[in-house]
């Protein structure tokens, strides 16, 4: 990957959430429930050419390299290649956008922490051409949305 330096939005979000490492990852890893938190997420679906189970059972098709074709709303609705680059039971996933103008990196990891889990999302933007120079307004926009998608996480378990 190149060296982005000055070019990257780099933004992490943590909650401590009052339930199991194992449960909460259980639900994140869910595929068919990133919709029910990270609230810019209408549909997550396996790609055509993913290596996922077959007759698209999203609970079982995380394998590294896996695709998935998600459907966000945010500046219009639109539709992104996103690739499984990372997978370790109970502490980490992490995917990474093929396709549009904007392909974040984002991991979302899992510790054990005093009272539950402690969910980290972390999130790398490498921007080029001209979003670059709308890094200020873009990381300001990001920052606040991952904030509040942890929250939404952690309200929801908490239920």
């Amino acid at each position: 990957m190149p060296q982005w330096g000055e070019h990257m939005i780099t933004v992490e979000s943590d909650v401590v959430i009052q339930k199991p490492v194992e449960e909460v990852f259980a639900f994140v890893s869910e595929r068919s429930n990133e919709s029910k938190w990270h609230t810019d997420i209408v549909e997550v679906r396996p790609a055509p050419d993913s290596r996922g189970s077959p007759g698209g059972n999203l609970s079982a098709s995380w394998t590294l390299g896996s695709t998935w074709l998600v459907t966000v709303k945010f500046m219009g609705r639109k539709e992104y290649l996103v690739e499984i680059t990372g997978v370790e039971l109970n502490r980490q996933i992490q995917f990474t956008t093929l396709t549009g103008p904007v392909r974040p990196i984002t991991t979302y990891l899992f510790e054990t922490a005093p009272g539950g889990t402690r969910f980290i999302r972390h999130v790398e933007i490498p921007l080029h051409g001209v979003l670059r120079a709308m890094k200020p307004l873009m990381r300001k926009s990001v920052e606040k949305r991952n904030a509040r998608f942890v929250e939404n996480l952690k309200r929801l378990l908490e239920q």
